[in-house]
């Protein structure tokens, strides 16, 4: 493939459309734009900004017209150079092969990244597969956590040989361990001490259901206090008020002395008497007469005495009279208080004894409300005083309290029954402190066995965690094991890619080999021979995959040890022979900014001539340059079209 057109619609400060021959030399001053041309030719040839070494944020806006095969198309929206290839060729090469082998940028023919970038080609023009050998052999040794060099456990990957030697110290001083705990029979003194644990556990569990059933109990009795004592406060609020009480009580005593019957038969005989007063008056009076008596004195007198008589027991009989009206109206009077006041009786009697119930019952629920409410403030912590009061914040305090209790805790409760049960656990806790007072030093080291195990990556190199509490000689034991399971892992696995490993390297040894064929062809050395008049006979590569030159002489040099413009010339005949093996036979294309830069007038004639040979051949050179010397050199070795650009 070729190019053939490039249109720069923008790119920075760059606004260029070209149109290229087979040989194309691109001419004109400094700040030309060339070298954005050859970035941006770059970045939409491979879609790579880094491989294009792009001064300029921005993409390319525009399209690259190729031809290749009979065919015109248009790189566009994103597609690249490397897409066709890819697609037309099955020819898969990366944005920094490309750069390495077809375009030369800023005047600098070198490689970038020269071994890994001749191994890459290696593999795709020889057919060798070094680079996949030597990543599977890389990745078998990060797999068993190996340096590259001596094959040692590496640190940096997992840890792996401080964790090994953490792992096997750890082991042997557990393994030691326990055989010390054997013959001291400490397995013998943790059951004890593990019995006198379940023990005091039973007891303590004994105490709390207990305790449980206890606070149930005393909540239900702080619920029915808080019960009575509402009830007491609202039936003595029914009851009539005490005051009025007393009130009819005073009443009571100040009715008039004497009895309704009493009164009534006073009456009676005050009547009675009144008439015999009279009766005795008449006869009296009539009784002179009948003896003759005729003085007015004597015969008056008898009827006077009776008559004041008379007149006396006439007025006794009307204040008794009156009285029993009297007492009547306020027996009446305070029933009908008694009613007002809630009290259901018929006389002042009947008033009286409901009073002395209503006393009784007001004394009671007096008791009660004391009581009640003393019970409440002190078991529920309540500030207030008044009874009322008590009993809401008494509400609040159970409401809060409810859910704290059990109500499932069915037990049978006595004080006498959590007494013992609390002096039982005292004893058996007493018991296991003791034992463990005697395995202190036993627990101790157990404790800084867990502390050690906890720097070792179990799940790294096993792949579970240690999910395991250092408490016991079982639990030491279990370390053990999972001790041992990493030491074999890392072990395993180290041999294991040790041995895989040494195959792989035998593999890539033999591959190896083959990349002293990349420059067999001797293209490379027949354009370098060519460019210094015979001065270099060979072009080849070590070894280690390092380039190397060699004299007519049989010194060899690397290129190093060249000149600048050997070096270049070397350079452009390694890019020529790779270029031509890679593309296989099929027309391709290089792109030069100032490739020729350090040449004398010499080399860049002969250097021109390879490029010519190249265009005779079939190829495309598209060349930019700023030298008039290098421009007149192109045009006449290789017939190339001059397009000349002005300053930006």
């Amino acid at each position: 493939m070729k190019l053939r057109e490039v249109h720069v619609d923008r790119y920075g400060p760059l606004r260029e459309t070209l149109q290229f021959g087979d040989a194309h030399v691109v001419y004109g001053p400094n700040e030309s734009g060339k070298t954005l041309l050859v970035e941006s030719l770059l970045r939409s040839l491979t879609g790579d900004r880094r491989v294009a070494g792009s001064r300029i944020d921005e993409r390319p806006e525009g399209y690259v017209v190729l031809d290749g095969e009979g065919g015109r198309f248009d790189l566009a929206d994103g597609e690249t150079l490397l897409d066709r290839y890819a697609e037309r060729y099955n020819f898969e090469l990366t944005p920094a092969g490309f750069r390495n082998v077809f375009v030369v940028s800023d005047g600098d023919l070198r490689l970038l990244d020269e071994r890994e970038f001749y191994r890459r080609v290696t593999d795709r023009v020889v057919g060798i597969w070094t680079g996949d050998i030597e990543t599977v052999r890389d990745r078998a040794l990060e797999r068993g956590r190996l340096t590259r060099g001596d094959r040692a456990l590496a640190a940096g990957r997992d840890d792996a040989a401080e964790q090994h030697d953490l792992a096997t110290d750890l082991l042997a001083d557990v393994e030691a361990y326990l055989d010390e705990a054997d013959a001291a029979e400490l397995d013998a003194a943790e059951l004890a001490c593990y019995e006198a644990a379940r023990q005091r556990r039973d007891a303590e569990a004994e105490v709390e259901a207990l305790e449980a059933a206890k606070a149930r109990e005393d909540y239900e009795q702080l619920v029915k206090t808080k019960g009575s004592l509402e009830r007491s406060l609202d039936e003595r609020a029914e009851l009539p008020d005490e005051r009025e009480l007393d009130e009819l009580a005073e009443r009571l005593d100040e009715l008039a002395t004497g009895s309704e019957d009493e009164l009534q038969r006073r009456a009676a005989w005050y009547r009675r008497a009144t008439l015999a007063a009279l009766l005795a008056g008449v006869v009296a009076g009539a009784a002179p007469l009948g003896l003759g008596i005729r003085e007015p004195r004597l015969v008056a007198a008898g009827p006077a005495a009776f008559g004041v008589v008379a007149l006396v027991a006439l007025a006794a009989y009307r204040s008794a009279s009156n009285a029993v009206v009297r007492l009547e109206r306020d027996r009446e009077a305070i029933v009908e208080r008694a009613s007002e006041v809630g009290i259901d009786a018929y006389d002042p009697p009947a008033v009286r004894g409901a009073i002395a119930d209503y006393r009784e019952e007001h004394d009671n629920h007096a008791e009660v409300i004391r009581g009640n409410t003393e019970v409440l403030r002190q078991w529920l912590d309540i500030d207030a005083e008044a009874p009322r009061e008590v009993v809401v914040e008494a509400g609040d305090a159970l409401e809060a309290r409810r859910a704290e209790i059990d109500f499932g805790a069915d037990r049978e409760f006595t004080e006498e029954t959590l007494e013992d049960a609390r002096e039982r656990a005292d004893e058996a806790a007493e018991r296991e402190a003791e034992r463990r007072e005697t395995l202190r030093g036993h627990r101790r080291q157990l404790e800084r066995f867990g502390e050690r195990a906890g720097g070792v990556r179990f799940e790294a190199f096993t792949g579970e965690p240690l999910d395991l509490t250092v408490a016991n000689l079982g639990a030491l034991g279990e370390l053990a094991d999972r001790l041992r399971e990493v030491v074999a892992a890392i072990e395993t696995d180290a041999d294991v890619s040790r041995a895989a490993a040494t195959v792989l390297d035998r593999m890539a040894e033999s591959e190896h080999e083959k990349m002293t064929t990349l420059f067999a062809d001797g293209e490379a050395a027949d354009v370098f021979r060519r460019v210094t008049d015979d001065r270099y006979v060979d072009v080849g590569l070590t070894d280690d995959s390092r380039l190397a030159v060699e004299l007519a002489s049989g010194e060899r040099l690397s290129p190093a040890d060249l000149s600048r413009g050997a070096r270049d010339q070397l350079y452009l005949a390694v890019r020529v022979a790779l270029g031509r093996r890679l593309m296989e036979g099929r027309d391709g294309f290089f792109l030069m900014d100032d490739a020729f830069l350090s040449a004398d007038p010499q080399r860049l004639e002969r250097q021109a001539e390879v490029l010519g040979d190249l265009v005779e051949s079939g190829w495309q050179v598209v060349y930019l340059t700023c030298k008039p010397d290098a421009r007149d050199a192109l045009a006449d070795a290789a017939d190339a079209d001059v397009t000349e650009l002005t300053t930006l």
